[in-house]
């Protein structure tokens, strides 16, 4: 239970940097932009809290499925964070460009890469603190 506790705090924290960053420079400008073309279907700033509740449940998945299949070095925790990661986004951003017009291809690439990144450092940290704390 340690060592799951100690990578979700681990997971948390890098992922909140990496998220921070990306929110800055392409997620904020990026909903600014669709809030102005369609101020009543998108909030100007997003829901802090749904965010970061999607977020937890993402690592919590990602930090026991490492821990179930026994990954625990670097490059594996990397090659499953970037899987997990891109191709969970990369069907969350096809339902939304499916199903609205406000989402198109452009956003859907710029994410799903931003996601596969987080993932993969992500991933990495997880699988480093799983084997450093067993």
């Amino acid at each position: 239970m340690k060592k799951l506790t100690i990578s979700f705090f681990l997971g948390f924290l890098t992922f909140s940097i990496i998220g921070s960053v990306a929110a800055f420079l392409f997620y904020l400008p990026e909903f600014a932009a669709l809030h102005n073309a369609y101020p009543s279907a998108v909030n100007e700033n997003p829901e802090p809290v749904s965010g970061t509740l999607l977020g937890i449940i993402q690592l919590i998945v990602l930090v026991v499925l490492m821990d179930k299949l026994k990954i625990d070095s670097i490059k594996n925790g990397a090659v499953l964070g970037a899987v997990f990661s891109g191709l969970l986004w990369l069907m969350i951003d096809l339902q939304m460009v499916s199903l609205t017009s406000i989402f198109n291809y452009d956003f859907l690439v710029v994410d799903v890469v931003i996601s596969t990144v987080l993932g993969l450092i992500g991933g990495a940290v997880i699988a480093w603190s799983q084997k450093k704390y067993s």
